[in-house]
């Protein structure tokens, strides 16, 4: 029996490798604001929608008391394609969420997917990085920012979804933080502790890939020629598409966009 009903009303959905767990870990210095415990819940993507499942979810907040903003920062919410009834169950359950996506380069977040990937100790097969993105879709398909934006839209309101940049988060993370403490409505002048639990996590996950002597260059991570025209070629609509809306340039994202298609065959 489900016998406290602290939950989420905001949501950073992804995208994967655009900065959200340094997001994530700001939110949890904020005194205003707490994240799920564990971060990624994946509730609303691959969990059961059953009593149970729920009553488990809804246990990873037991820490959260009057926090203003309550959020989950599963970033498998946006991977649509693969989860298609996740907007739905996430509007179900909270109807007046706030959405947060953020969104970078996009052969940049998926070379660092792959690297995240190819990186984990103990897998048995580290394909090249052209092979991944033919094998796995989710690595384009994460790309897609528009596709998601434009999906999220259609069920929550407009108003209820901020963009992050991640160029611009990297570049001034304090401006662009306060923005999202004003659109979370939490103060945007907190005084934010250091994010050393993150940073430790981070220095510890890399020290172990290190002791296993795995490396980015014992593989194969750049890109082929025309496996990277043939991905360009796939998200330029989409991008630019988001770009446009949001009044970014073309080139925001350097020159992947501004030169000819070159290649019409679907990679996947």
């Amino acid at each position: 029996m489900i016998t406290r009903m602290l939950k989420p009303n905001f949501y950073i959905i992804g995208a994967a490798k655009c900065a959200t767990t340094t997001l994530a870990a700001l939110l949890m210095a904020h005194p205003e604001a707490e994240i799920v415990k564990g971060k990624e819940p994946h509730f609303f993507s691959i969990k059961p929608d059953t009593s149970s499942a729920l009553e488990e979810y809804l246990s990873m907040y037991a820490h959260c008391s009057n926090e203003i903003a309550i959020g989950d920062a599963s970033t498998s919410y946006s991977r649509i394609r693969k989860n298609p009834d996740t907007i739905k169950r996430i509007y179900k359950f909270t109807p007046d969420a706030k959405i947060i996506f953020m969104i970078r380069h996009p052969l940049k977040r998926i070379e660092s997917a792959y690297a995240e990937r190819i990186l984990t100790p103990n897998i048995s097969h580290r394909p090249s990085l052209s092979e991944s993105v033919h094998q796995i879709p989710m690595m384009v398909d994460s790309s897609r920012y528009w596709e998601v934006f434009d999906a999220y839209r259609q069920i929550f309101p407009e108003k209820n979804i901020k963009i992050v940049w991640f160029e611009e988060f990297i570049k001034d993370q304090s401006k662009v933080f306060a923005t999202i403490c004003q659109f979370l409505g939490i103060s945007d002048d907190a005084i934010i502790a250091s994010n050393s639990k993150h940073l430790n996590s981070r220095v510890d996950k890399e020290k172990r890939r290190s002791d296993q002597g795995i490396s980015l260059d014992n593989f194969d991570s750049k890109w082929e020629v025309e496996t990277k025209a043939k991905v360009i070629d796939q998200l330029r609509d989409d991008n630019l598409k988001i770009l446009r809306y949001f009044g970014k340039g073309d080139d925001f994202w350097g020159d992947i966009f501004t030169t000819p298609k070159s290649i019409q065959d679907p990679l996947i």
